[in-house]
């Protein structure tokens, strides 16, 4: 395992052979002494990182021109990248190539989409059991996590409060998690939490994701055995407050490593519908199913999802958030399709405006 010039190992924070390998080809292609290291929390203009002990860099011209041009190439918690001493601060040098990266679609009207975190392995999805569950809003945090490529896992928090409703709560959130594992945890009374732990492997970054007020900073410490995040009252409206204001990476006692954001309240999926299917994947298996392949599940005959609708297998409302998710996924990708394309017409008449001044030049007016 490779050290840097500290003399500490990097496995700590989740290094491994992929990232070795990216940040040697870096290495190869710099004129600067390089050593690699962890973004934990991201900064406007800056990050923070860890070589393993905590500092800050700041971003070295040519990742801050990219980051200008394309916000989603910026440095974020999660990254691996290659930093350089000069004089007394660190630049960040290169962005490493990234793995299981958890993406928003964004919503400003350049359509760039918002990298939440990176380098993930699982995504841990907190749920409420005393305010909710709210089935719309898990099947898009499931699909953000299914689209980043790491496993999606369910905690139902709060389990104490629930009461006699904690055995709905848990049918409600089982029949939306198609595929992602649940659990029914109580950081109050310690419900589930060694079986929680147990998936815990060392290396492994997760990532919390739940609205304000979720219990995701009670969980962590209760899964840490100690206060590593601070908790906030709950409002007289029931929601939480932001007790995470900004998303840092955070070590745990077993060697996982967690990374908390900030409450996300608003969740559009990205333009890619592969999260859709795996989160619906069982409407999927269904229309596998039906007499024609390009079945649109309206009056076609022989349509297996609406068999389903008519026998009571599906029901008709996970059916509408299905059509709207698809929906909302390909006006999102057909958005981006449309800034690349104005952005290719931006460069191609810059470079053509170039060329007639040089050629201007070139005759001497």
């Amino acid at each position: 395992m490779p050290e840097n010039t500290f003399g500490h190992p990097l496995s700590g924070l989740g290094w491994n052979p992929r990232v070795e390998t990216a940040f040697d080809a870096a290495a190869r292609h710099s004129t600067h002494v390089l050593l690699p290291a962890r973004v934990t929390e991201a900064r406007r203009g800056a990050v923070g990182i860890r070589l393993p002990q905590h500092e800050t860099a700041s971003l070295a011209p040519a990742v801050r021109k990219a980051a200008e041009a394309d916000p989603a190439t910026a440095p974020t918690s999660g990254d691996w990248v290659a930093v350089r001493r000069s004089g007394d601060t660190w630049l960040v040098e290169a962005v490493l190539e990234r793995s299981g990266t958890l993406v928003r679609q964004g919503v400003a009207k350049d359509s760039h989409d918002q990298v939440l975190a990176a380098n993930i392995d699982a995504v841990l999805i907190c749920e409420a059991a005393d305010q909710g569950p709210n089935v719309g809003r898990l099947e898009r945090f499931l699909t953000l996590a299914w689209t980043s490529g790491a496993t999606p896992v369910v905690a139902i928090t709060k389990a104490e409060l629930a009461g006699e409703r904690l055995p709905e709560v848990v049918e409600l959130v089982e029949s939306a998690t198609t595929g992602a594992d649940v659990h029914t945890v109580s950081a109050h009374t310690g419900l589930g939490l060694e079986e929680l732990a147990a998936r815990l492997r060392p290396g492994a970054t997760w990532v919390l994701l739940g609205t304000s007020g979720a219990g995701k900073s009670s969980l962590l410490n209760a899964l840490a055995g100690k206060t590593v995040m601070q908790t906030g009252a709950i409002r007289e409206d029931r929601r939480g407050r932001h007790t995470t204001t900004h998303r840092q990476l955070i070590p745990m006692p077993g060697g996982a490593l967690f990374l908390d954001i900030p409450g996300v309240r608003r969740i559009d999926v990205p333009g890619d519908e592969s999260g859709v299917d795996r989160t619906f994947a069982d409407i999927n298996a269904l229309a596998e199913r039906c007499r024609f392949r390009d079945c649109a599940h309206g009056d076609e005959p022989g349509c297996a999802v609406n068999a389903a609708v008519d026998e009571g297998e599906l029901d008709t409302r996970r059916l509408e958030r299905w059509y709207k998710l698809r929906r909302e996924a390909e006006w999102n990708r057909s958005r981006g399709d449309a800034r690349l394309r104005a952005e290719r017409r931006k460069e191609w008449k810059k470079n053509d405006r170039h060329g007639r001044e040089a050629a201007r030049r070139k005759r001497g007016y």
